[in-house]
C-alpha cells in the first residue's frame, strides 16, 4: 500500500546559505541582499534557526536525517534538498534537473551512500533526469512537483523550472498521471508548485486564487474530493506568508503532524487551524532568515524518505 506521509526526513545544514543572485528573477518569495547585509549573519542566522528545526521535529519523535553541506562547493540553497532528489517507497531515487547552474553542485551521490550504507535504507534504482539540463528542461523535485503518492497523481504549476518535457519523462519512469496547470502570483508563473499546494493523509491546502484557469480549479478540487481530503483554501496573502508551504509527517508513533513556518501559522484564520487540527498537530517553526533570503519556507528543506530498510 502506497503511503503519502513518512516519518523519515532528510534535511542538509547549510554552510555558505545566502540569497542566490541566480534564482531571483523567477522566485517572487526571494529577497536579494543589500549593502547594509552582512553575509556572515545571515549564515549564522540561518544555522541558527535550522538547529532550531531539527532539534524542534526531534522533540515530537519525527526522526530527521541532518547531513551537512560542504562548505567548499560555495552552496546557497543546499538546505533545499527537496529540489534535486526524491526517495520512493519502491526503493527508488530520483535525480532531478535544476534550472540555476549554481544549484547542480547540491545534488551529492555521497548522501546517497550515507543513508544507505550507515542508515541501512534500500535503493533499487537511481534515476538520473540531470540530463534533461543541457536541452533546457527542468523538474526541481518536490518543489516543481506536489505529489499525491496514494493516487499516483502528480500536480504541477508550469515555470521556467519546471517543464513539461521533463515532467512526462518522471511520469512515465515512475507510472504517475500528471495535473498541469497555471499559478500565478501578481501575473508572474508561481515558481513551485509547492508553495501554492500541499496535500497531505486527510487534507489538501491549496491557493485556488493564484490559478488562472476556472476549469482547472474545478478539476483539482474534484480530484481532493474523491480522494477524500479536507480542502484548507488559502488567499493569496497567505500563500505569501508560506502558508502552502506546509508538509504533513508522522513520528515515530505514526502520529500525524503539520510542519509550517511561525509566519505561516500566524496568516492561518482560527476555522484553518481547527480544520487543520482534527487531523493533525501543528509544529511552527521561526524560519524569518530562510524564507526572506532563500525564497522557500519548511516544506523546502526536507526530502520524506520512502524507502524501505534493508
Amino acid at each position: 500500500m502506497h503511503k503519502q506521509v513518512t516519518s523519515q526526513l532528510l534535511m542538509v545544514r547549510p554552510a555558505n546559505f545566502s540569497s542566490n543572485i541566480e534564482t531571483l528573477e523567477t522566485n517572487k518569495f526571494q529577497t536579494g541582499l543589500n549593502v547594509n547585509d552582512s553575509q556572515e549573519s545571515i549564515q549564522s542566522l540561518a544555522i541558527e534557526e535550522f538547529d532550531n528545526m531539527v532539534n524542534l521535529l526531534r522533540d515530537h519523535q519525527i526522526t530527521i536525517f541532518d547531513v551537512d553541506d560542504i562548505k567548499e562547493l560555495n552552496n546557497t540553497d543546499a538546505l533545499f534538498p527537496n529540489n534535486w532528489v526524491t526517495f520512493h517507497q519502491d526503493n527508488s531515487v530520483v535525480i532531478y534537473p535544476m534550472m540555476a547552474k549554481s544549484r547542480r553542485k547540491e545534488k551529492r551521490n555521497d548522501i546517497l551512500k550515507y543513508i544507505e550504507e550507515f542508515e541501512s535504507f534500500r535503493i533499487e534504482k537511481v534515476i538520473d533526469l540531470s540530463y534533461l539540463e543541457k536541452d533546457g528542461f527542468f523538474l526541481e523535485g518536490t518543489g516543481s512537483m506536489v505529489l499525491d503518492r496514494i493516487n499516483k497523481i502528480v500536480f504541477a504549476c508550469k515555470s521556467s523550472r519546471t517543464s513539461i518535457n521533463a515532467l512526462e519523462v518522471f511520469c512515465k519512469k515512475l507510472n504517475y498521471s500528471s495535473v498541469v496547470f497555471e499559478a500565478l502570483n501578481d501575473d508572474l508563473p508561481i515558481y513551485h508548485t509547492n508553495v501554492m499546494m500541499s496535500l497531505g493523509q486527510e487534507t489538501a491546502f491549496i491557493c485556488s486564487e493564484s490559478i488562472k484557469d476556472q476549469k482547472d480549479i474545478k478539476h483539482i478540487h474534484k480530484l481532493f474530493r474523491i480522494s477524500e481530503r479536507e480542502i484548507i483554501e488559502l488567499s493569496m496573502a497567505q500563500m505569501n506568508q508560506f502558508a502552502g508551504n506546509v508538509l504533513e509527517v508522522e513520528n515515530t508513533k505514526g502520529q500525524s503532524h503539520l510542519i509550517m513556518s511561525e509566519k505561516a501559522y500566524q496568516s492561518l484564520e482560527a476555522p484553518q487551524i481547527q480544520s487543520i487540527s482534527k487531523s493533525s498537530k501543528i509544529i511552527p517553526i521561526p524560519l524569518d532568515t530562510i524564507e526572506k533570503y532563500g525564497g522557500g519556507s519548511a516544506r523546502c528543506m526536507i526530502a520524506e524518505i520512502f524507502l524501505q530498510k534493508s
